[in-house]
């Protein structure tokens, strides 16, 4: 089946442009999170990750 399979050149360097794009996002992300000031992470860090009516929600649909 895999031999019927024509693979062009563009394919591969498309592949090859996206992977670059994805690890740069990632590296610029994570460089970021680490030069957060302590202040903004433990700010964050203390967020909560619903709000109040989501969390009444979930407990009223779960009953």
């Amino acid at each position: 089946m895999f031999r019927r399979l024509i693979l062009e050149q563009w394919a591969s360097v498309i592949a090859v442009i996206s992977f670059c794009f994805f690890f740069i996002v990632f590296a610029y992300a994570t460089v970021r999170a680490l030069r957060m000031a302590e202040k903004n992470r433990d700010h964050l860090a203390s967020m909560p990750l619903d709000s109040p009516e989501d969390r009444a929600r979930s407990l009223h649909t779960n009953q």
